[in-house]
């Protein structure tokens, strides 16, 4: 008897570079999970050679990322180095061949990474007049990094990453270079791979999503309830209070981007408020943050009841506490949530953010902006169910309206970043490129829409998209899935109607669901089992003969 088994295919990784990347590699190997990806070694040498062999080759990649040298590469620009004249239009020839390069390189890979480049280790070129002069290094460097830029952006799975994030305190030994052409210190390249799988995190959208902060020589310094608030340090003229200023200002940055910020806190609520709302030198004020608990408790009980108030998942979470005995207590109770060492100088905060590089956003999206108010419209949902004896009662008096609308470049990156960020309620939690859901959203014998909510308290954005494809008789889902922030109102089974009338439009008898179990989809599967048919093992379907009524609290537009 033969036993079948599962074969899991493994995400292609492949590197070309002009010089040796084996210790790149080497570090990538002890990051990767390497049950989903595989990285093929490569091999240094010939540059073009390299990127023509992928180019025909049929294999498909995950992953191509191009990390080059701009002397190896043009060689009208290693003339340029050694003061020699050349032809411009020569040069601009060569970028222009480089750049039809990349874009045959970018049909053969979800994910194109192109380093950009830089100005080789130790040559100033001409110096002061540098970013001046027609024969600058630096001017020209900037011009064609630039152009490449503007030639590739519009494909949509391209990123030109800016290779100085990376190489910046870079101390290369010459040795190394001559011996085995290795550019870079071991040191660089630890960095270089630590940054590369922060990338493939930021595809898989595992991004962190939550900041929750201490007060008290954090965001500002002295203790609250000895000082007052007039005298918080913060602002000022003194290091310690131009450094608070600037790590809120830092926090703040983020926080316009889409990453939330909450607070835990061992303070009077109250009084922590009144701080923040009156000190003049205050960056962040309470509307500002999502969720907080300021109060005496266990901070360990207060941020996973603020992880829960927001529907996220431990692994979303960073926790920042200037309390050693604070951070321990919540590395120890809350696996999962991110709880980095922190500086002991308020100098360093700022430095210290920036260096944790969890916040490599992709798009930035209408809900992005307005996720803030999204948490706190949910805030003053909570508090409004107080007023009601039963839940249902609530539901009806929100006046909720569900929206539903086909898949097109305006909606699209919101569609996007669902698909790559949902854990929760999403039946495959599949990961897929633009470059993919633009292939989803033309292809005629496949529908893709998404689900916008509003109620009376506010917008709650593109929370839902559907996606599915037509078979003989039958719909076969590919893609449910709700944001948390809309869970428990009934909206999935407002998807799940949208669906049924599709099928009885298209005169299809039956909805296939095939679940994909992951760590963290359950109430996925709950949802499926509580209003689906079990046919078999992660197999759930609709048929004609099942009743379904949509919830009369909800007006389906």
């Amino acid at each position: 008897m033969h036993i079948l088994k599962k074969v899991i295919m493994k995400n292609n990784i492949k590197i070309i570079s002009n010089f040796n990347t084996d210790v790149f590699y080497n570090l990538l190997l002890k990051k990767i999970n390497k049950k989903k990806y595989k990285i093929t070694k490569p091999r240094f040498g010939l540059f073009f050679e390299k990127c023509f062999e992928l180019i025909q080759s049929k294999e498909k990649n995950h992953i191509v990322f191009v990390w080059s040298q701009i002397e190896a590469v043009l060689k009208n620009f290693n003339l340029l180095i050694m003061n020699e004249k050349i032809s411009f239009k020569s040069l601009n020839k060569e970028v222009d061949q480089y750049i039809d390069v990349l874009k045959q390189l970018a049909k053969h890979t979800d994910h194109l990474i192109v380093s950009s480049w830089s100005i080789p280790p130790g040559e100033r070129g001409r110096y002061l007049n540098d970013y001046t002069d027609d024969f600058g290094l630096t001017k020209n460097i900037n011009a064609i990094n630039e152009k490449i830029a503007n030639e590739l952006k519009l494909i949509k799975n391209f990123k030109l990453l800016n290779i100085d994030f990376w190489i910046k305190e870079n101390f290369p030994n010459p040795k190394l270079w001559y011996a085995a052409k290795i550019p870079y210190s071991q040191k660089t390249f630890e960095l270089c791979s630590h940054e590369f799988t922060q990338i493939i995190d930021t595809f898989e959208g595992r991004d962190k999503k939550l900041i929750i902060l201490d007060l008290d020589n954090t965001l500002w310094g002295g203790i609250l309830g000895d000082l007052g608030w007039k005298k918080l340090n913060i602002g000022g003229h003194n290091i310690d209070g131009e450094a608070f200023k600037d790590f809120q200002i830092k926090l703040k940055s983020l926080k316009n981007l889409g990453i939330q910020l909450a607070i835990c806190s061992k303070n009077e609520e109250k009084n922590a408020l009144e701080a923040m709302k009156k000190n003049p030198n205050m960056i962040l004020k309470g509307s500002d943050f999502a969720s907080w608990r300021i109060n005496w408790d266990d901070k360990a009980k207060n941020i996973s009841e603020i992880i829960s108030e927001l529907n996220l998942t431990n692994e979303s979470v960073i926790f920042i506490d200037d309390n050693k005995a604070e951070r321990e207590r919540v590395k120890e109770s809350l696996n999962g949530v991110f709880v980095p060492d922190w500086p002991l100088e308020p100098s360093g905060y700022t430095e210290k953010l920036q260096s944790l590089k969890c916040f490599n956003l992709q798009n930035f999206t209408y809900e992005d902006k307005n996720r803030t108010k999204f948490y706190q419209d949910e805030k003053t949902r909570t508090k409004s169910k107080e007023k009601f004896i039963s839940f249902d009662k609530w539901l009806h008096s929100t006046n909720t309206k569900v929206f539903f609308e086909k898949g097109n470049s305006k909606n699209k990156k919101r569609i996007l970043q669902l698909i790559n960020k949902t854990n929760q309620m999403n039946l495959s939690t599949r990961r897929i490129s633009e470059n993919q859901l633009d292939i989803l959203i033309s292809k005629k014998n496949l529908y893709l829409f998404s689900c916008k909510v509003k109620d009376k308290f506010g917008d709650m954005g593109l929370v839902g998209v559907v996606s599915f494809k037509f078979l003989s008789d039958q719909i076969e889902i590919i893609d449910f899935i709700l944001s948390c922030r809309a869970f428990g109102r009934s909206i999935e089974k407002a998807m799940l109607y949208k669906i049924i009338q599709v099928l009885k439009k298209e005169k299809k008898n039956k909805i296939v669901f095939k679940y994909l179990k992951t760590k963290k989809n359950k109430p996925c599967l709950d949802f499926l089992n509580n209003n689906l048919k079990s046919e078999r093992k992660n197999i759930f379907v609709y048929s004609k003969s099942i009743k379904f009524v949509p919830p009369k609290f909800l007006k389906l537009i």
